[in-house]
């Protein structure tokens, strides 16, 4: 069952609430204060074609999200949380919690990847707050985080790669020069992310696609500049 029924018809497909005190990630000392962790995110196009308004400012999708949450905690009479992703100034390891929630796997592209939705899917909000939601737990995960990268044979991912980056360790570096590289067909997508067969029917449309890899390259070269 989701947290709540108004976030999910709005995209945030991916729910849980965990105790505070069984999160296996580090999180900072004022978590204490907090009885639970709360997580959000979407999987697929759902939330992006869910969105009303334009994307103005420097990271609209993260202050929507954001929004989206806060606004969910307002109709329960929630007034007492933290956000803690995303945020300036906190860092959680959303890969290790993934883990834990049993919502992915590793992957050859060094990202998650789910056995039912692939690697098309994100971590939008993780809050703490003095909620009292039923706790995920391991019967919840419905086999999500099964490896399918364990299985795959073909493993079409490498084939597409122009730089070879994906492999038991994803070669992050190779992958970034590439897509600073003028001309690269890897600047605003992921070759080899788009020729894994896991969750094809998932896939981000396009002017999606490019909103993400557009604020990720970004990121990328403002890096080489310093």
């Amino acid at each position: 069952m989701p947290i709540d029924p108004l976030l999910l018809q709005k995209g945030f497909t991916l729910q849980a609430a965990l105790e505070v005190s069984t999160v296996e990630i580090g999180l900072p000392e004022v978590a204490g204060d907090y009885n639970q962790l709360l997580v959000f995110g979407h999987a697929g196009s759902g939330f992006w074609k869910s969105l009303d308004e334009p994307l103005t400012g420097s990271d609209p999708l993260d202050c929507m999200s954001i929004k989206m949450v806060e606004d969910f905690l307002q109709r329960v009479g929630c007034a007492d949380y933290l956000v803690l992703y995303p945020s300036t100034d906190l860092q959680i390891d959303l890969r290790a919690l993934g883990k834990q929630l049993g919502w992915h796997a590793d992957s050859a592209l060094g990202i998650g990847i789910n056995a039912i939705h692939g690697t098309w899917f994100a971590y939008r909000v993780v809050v703490l707050a003095n909620t009292f939601y039923e706790t995920h737990d391991e019967a919840q995960t419905n086999n999500l985080a099964e490896a399918p990268c364990g299985k795959c044979i073909n493993r079409p991912c490498v084939e597409a790669c122009p730089v070879g980056a994906p492999g038991v360790t994803f070669d992050l570096q190779a992958c970034m020069d590439e897509r600073v590289r003028e001309g690269s067909a890897c600047a605003y997508q992921c070759l080899a992310r788009n020729a894994c067969p896991v969750g094809t029917e998932y896939r981000y449309d396009q002017d999606q696609m490019r909103y993400h890899y557009q604020k990720s390259l970004q990121v990328i070269q403002s890096n080489k500049l310093t």
